[in-house]
């Protein structure tokens, strides 16, 4: 595989911006006024595919942001249909997916692009991802899921570990990304991120890539809920023969909390990531690893429900009352056969029925 610069059309941009939406009309324009400043930086082209919206979202796009290209799709068509429908049109040397729940720090996408000029053998970047709070988003930068590790999160080894070892902090600072805690090999949670290393994966709310991966790796598997297909699309890119980087001197604000409440709300959010999580096992490793995989579900969400429903009923807290809500939605999914999506009907990042 040749390394080298992207080409594209000699009229062409240098950054295609692909953005999907679905009832984020506040946050969407934050993130659109956010572009319209890295412009002054980057030459881009930016689109808007829209998995009809009730808010007025389509509207305010066209109202406000007339050099935004707008789709308005008549149906939720899924997030990665979403991207797909405007990957085909992008012009740009490199193209980014962006989430609609984020603010581009000034600088941060030129940052991941010259990164890259200089890094040839980098076919795909990511930023710091930090939340509302201003704490470092995890996901932003961890490894890819394999059964020991996801076990491990099943099981949360990992949080507990985090929260009794490291209290909290991400102490880990001298290694770029360290192979992982004792109990911590997916999510990293006790490493700094505080420096621009290769990473196995980075998050779906910014991947910013060159145009040559765009067209190696294809578009993104329609097949596959959210919350994994980024992680997916990484692997892909990997297989590939190209090298993922996290750039810690980029910087974007991510608004998950605001965005995601709908689903959190809905207590199927760990479903949604178990089934994510089977259909990927069963896409790269197999049917016998999807079968396991879901074996170890039932366990956990067996164990956790054992321990949250007593702690539920006694102290009534609004955390422990969705915890238990959570879990319940786990061990739904862990029992329902033959294996399908939890339905949420409103988010274009949920599932469409992706059972296999």
């Amino acid at each position: 595989m040749s390394r080298g610069h992207a080409t594209a059309p000699a009229s062409g941009p240098e950054l295609s911006v692909v953005i999907v939406s679905y009832n984020v009309e506040k946050l969407l324009a934050d993130c659109l006024e956010s572009l319209r400043v890295e412009a002054r930086q980057v030459p881009m082209e930016v689109f808007v595919v829209d998995s009809a919206s009730r808010d007025g979202t389509v509207e305010m796009v066209r109202r406000n942001f007339p050099e935004v290209t707008v789709f308005a799709s008549p149906e939720n068509i899924g997030f990665s249909a979403g991207n797909n429908r405007a990957l085909g049109l992008c012009r740009g040397r490199y193209v980014v997916l962006l989430n609609p729940d984020t603010v581009v720090h000034e600088g941060a996408l030129a940052t991941l692009i010259e990164y890259l000029e200089r890094h040839p053998e980098t076919g795909m970047a990511g930023p710091t991802l930090r939340l509302g709070d201003g704490s470092i988003q995890s996901e932003c930068a961890r490894n890819l899921p394999h059964l020991s590790n996801v076990f491990q999160w099943l099981a949360l080894l990992d949080k507990l570990e985090w929260k009794l070892r490291f209290r909290g902090r991400r102490p880990i600072a001298d290694r770029h990304p360290p192979p992982g805690t004792l109990f911590d090999r997916l999510n990293l949670l006790a490493w700094a991120r505080d420096r621009n290393c290769a990473v196995e994966s980075i998050a779906g709310a910014c991947m910013l890539m060159r145009r040559e991966v765009m067209e190696a790796v294809g578009p993104l598997d329609e097949a596959l809920p959210l919350y994994l297909d980024d992680i997916d699309y990484c692997r892909r890119v990997h297989d590939a023969g190209w090298e993922i980087h996290y750039v810690a001197d980029a910087t974007i604000t991510h608004f998950w909390e605001q965005s995601s409440a709908q689903l959190r709300r809905a207590g199927d959010f760990y479903a949604m990531q178990c089934h994510a999580l089977w259909l990927y096992f069963r896409k790269h490793e197999g049917p016998a690893a999807g079968g396991v995989f879901a074996a170890m579900v039932t366990m956990a969400g067996l164990g956790r429900l054992a321990l949250t429903w007593p702690l539920a009923s006694v102290f009534r807290t609004p955390s422990l009352r969705r915890q238990l809500h959570m879990v319940l939605g786990l061990c739904r999914w862990a029992l329902r056969w033959p294996k399908t999506a939890p339905r949420f009907g409103f988010a274009c990042e949920t599932a469409r029925d992706g059972s296999r």
